[in-house]
């Protein structure tokens, strides 16, 4: 006796916004662009927050008690998967990826790496306007530009886990 079974199931997408637009006047758009999302959502930014919370006219709260392992702490906002800050978050979630660092505790590096292998389709919104706070020459040489970052992950993404991966800059 012979049996085949086959399972079909829909893609599981996702999106990710990280950094704010640089053109100001497209926050609307860029926010609009995560609330009409088929899929779970992640932002990565503490800017990219506030400006997805201000055009939504959604709240977002901070948990303080989710800073671990040196990871800032994870956010949340209605309707939005993960919330979490951006370049430290990515560089570590690009590590985890990379099997290079294997975390002990539940970061929200760990959470966002999680959700980068759960889904079959990503698509990263990158924001493109340079974020000041990132040109201080004290911190770390290891805190990669934010698109230099996402092209890492994606190139991890479509490599390493064979996920279909999407990259838009606005």
């Amino acid at each position: 006796m012979t049996c085949a079974v086959m399972y079909f199931r829909s893609p599981r997408k996702l999106i990710v916004l990280s950094g704010p637009p640089f053109d100001g006047g497209r926050d609307g758009e860029y926010a609009r662009m995560l609330e009409t999302f088929p899929g779970k959502k992640a932002v990565c930014g503490g800017t990219t927050a506030e400006i997805v919370a201000r055009e939504l006219g959604r709240e977002l709260v901070t948990d303080l008690a989710t800073a671990r392992g040196g990871m800032p702490p994870v956010s949340s906002m209605d309707g939005v998967d993960l919330v979490t800050e951006g370049i430290l978050t990515l560089t570590l979630a690009s590590k985890i990826l990379d099997g290079k660092d294997i975390p002990r505790q539940k970061t929200s590096a760990s959470r966002l790496a999680s959700l980068l292998v759960e889904s079959d389709r990503i698509r990263f919104v990158v924001g493109t306007r340079v974020n000041e706070a990132h040109q201080d020459p004290t911190l770390p040489v290891e805190l990669e530009m934010r698109r230099n970052i996402i092209r890492t992950i994606v190139r991890i993404l479509e490599e390493k886990y064979l996920k279909e991966v999407c990259l838009s800059f606005i």
